[in-house]
Order: structure tokens, then C-alpha cells, then sequence
């Protein structure tokens, strides 16, 4: 697939700061499951922009205004080219190798180990023991299970996870920790993602957040009737990596029960989601930062 992404993110402040160093992360992936094939960032003010590759792989772009200003749009363009129709065309491995495949990964490239053993709020332990205090008795996820490929074992997680849980595409919070998830009546999208998260490393699977674009017409369910007024509102998305034996990095949507395929496109990785914020900044000055405002675009050109 074909996209187009066109992107404003407009940052705004309660009175005029100065000396505005930021840094943010826009750029879709270019690997071997996305080509990025054009990118272009201007903002307004106009600034320079110089950029690098956070220790996930993402890339930043950074630059500074030294000039008074109470308000920042950062526009981007990207043109990308999704590369993974069957997220299941893979050679697989067989389910008694698996956790040595594992095991071999994480000696040739230790730093997947930020992916197993990093635990927050928002990603914590789970054992049987704490899952029980945290979800409640008898509503436990599946377990590793005996002679199961990895990849049934995370459908069967997703599959609970969407069971007990109700994602909600118009929750615009998500949580600050996953005790507070279970006490929703519907869930963002990266909440779930972080539920998923915490469940596969507790199998001591490398699993990490990432952050990224979904084709608009995705989301609507086939039995709905054709869409004939406005188009669905465009959105980050949030979902699930995790490192499949024989196949590498794999996308697993908990938002939806799905892996992920050629309609999405990947914006940023990390341990969880403080890792992929948009913006960081640090400025000069009286005023507050005040929040942001974002408008996304996603066309299909095929």
C-alpha cells in the first residue's frame, strides 16, 4: 500500500517563552516492512531542523527558536510505502525451538532486553498471583501453554483482552497505570496495547509500544453501511510489537483483535508510551506550556 500522511501539530503556551529548544518524533519508519519514501517537516516560526536516531530507532527531529512566541505548528508530509500484506508469511518455528530462538536474539542484540525486563505503571509484573489482585478471581490471561507457537499464544491474549475488555476509539485519555484500565468502562487504544505489553514479556517475550497511523477506512466494520457523510475522524493509533520466532517484530492490535498488515504505518517505538511522545521541549520565559493540538490526514494512493 500507498499512503500520504499530512500532519499539524499545533503547540501552544499561556503567555510568550523564548530560547524554545524541542525535539519531536514524525517520521514514519523506513525499514524493511515500510519505505519511506519522501518526508518534509517545516514549522512556523520558521525553524532548522537537524535530526538523529533515539536509542529505539526512531527518528527525531530537533531544533530551537530563540525568539519570542506563544504558539508552534509543526507540519509534515510523508509519503510511505507499506511493505507486509500477510503478517503471517513467515517461516515458522517449531513451538519446542522457540523460547532458543528467543534466547539467541537476545545474545546477538542485548538491547532487545529493554524489552523484557523494563516494567512501569503502565507496564508492571504480571504473574497469575498479581493478575488475580489486578483483574480479579477466575479472569486470567492464557497461559504459556505446552507445545503452542508464540504467535497462537498472543492471538489467544488478544482474543482475552478483548473479551474482557471494551476499546473505545473515541477515549481520548488513555490511563496513567494499568490498575486504573481495569476500572474503565471503555479503553484507549494504548491502554490495551499496554495490557498486551505486560502480558507477553511475562512469558519473557521482547514486546514494545509502538505508535502510528492506521488506513482511515480500516476501522469500520464490514457490516456497517457505506459511509456517505463525513469521514471518520483520523487519529494516532497505538498497538503492540512483539518479536516472533522465525518472523522478528510483529504488530498485534489489541484495540481491535488483529495483526497488523500493510494498513499501518509505524511512527515510533518504545517501552511504553512516554517513549513515543510527539513533543519534548524545554524553554525560557512566564509562559505554561498549554497543550497541543494535532490534525492527521491518511490517503491511500493505490
Amino acid at each position: 500500500m500507498n499512503y500520504r500522511i499530512e500532519r499539524i501539530d499545533r503547540l501552544h503556551f499561556s503567555a510568550a517563552v523564548r530560547e524554545h529548544h524541542f525535539e519531536c518524533r514524525v517520521a514514519p519508519w523506513d525499514d524493511a516492512t515500510q519505505r519511506l519514501k519522501r518526508f518534509e517537516v517545516l514549522s512556523e516560526p520558521t525553524a532548522d531542523f537537524a535530526s538523529h536516531r533515539d536509542g529505539f530507532g526512531n527518528q527525531v527531529h530537533r531544533s530551537a527558536l530563540l525568539g519570542a512566541h506563544d504558539a508552534l505548528a509543526v507540519r509534515v508530509r510523508a509519503d510511505v510505502e507499506t511493505l507486509l500484506p500477510n503478517p503471517f508469511d513467515f517461516e515458522p518455528v517449531a513451538p519446542a525451538r522457540e523460547g532458543a530462538w528467543i534466547a539467541d536474539s537476545l545474545r546477538q542484540a542485548p538491547r532487545l532486553w529493554d524489552f523484557v525486563l523494563y516494567r512501569s505503571a503502565l507496564t508492571p509484573v504480571l504473574t497469575p498471583a498479581t493478575a488475580t489482585e489486578l483483574l480479579g478471581e477466575g479472569d486470567c490471561w492464557p497461559g504459556p501453554g505446552e507445545q503452542v507457537p508464540m504467535l497462537e499464544r498472543i492471538q489467544q491474549a488478544l482474543q482475552w483482552i478483548g473479551d474482557r475488555f471494551e476499546h473505545d476509539p473515541a477515549q481520548r485519555e488513555p490511563a496513567q497505570t494499568l490498575a486504573e484500565v481495569v476500572g474503565r468502562d471503555a479503553c484507549h487504544a494504548a491502554d490495551l496495547a499496554h495490557l498486551a505489553i505486560a502480558i507477553v514479556r511475562a512469558w519473557g517475550m521482547p514486546a514494545r509500544f509502538a505508535a502510528g497511523y492506521v488506513d482511515a477506512d480500516c476501522f469500520e466494520s464490514d457490516d456497517d453501511p457505506p459511509r456517505t457523510s463525513e469521514p471518520l475522524p483520523q487519529t494516532l493509533h497505538y498497538w503492540m510489537e512483539a518479536l516472533v520466532p522465525g518472523a522478528g517484530w510483529r504488530g498485534f492490535d489489541a484495540a481491535r483483535g488483529l495483526l497488523a498488515d500493510d494498513s499501518y504505518v509505524r511512527l515510533a517505538v518504545g517501552r511504553d508510551r512516554h517513549d513515543v511522545r510527539g513533543f519534548r521541549h524545554s524553554y525560557k520565559g512566564d509562559g505554561e506550556y498549554a497543550g497541543v493540538e494535532t490534525e492527521i490526514d491518511v490517503q491511500r494512493l493505490d
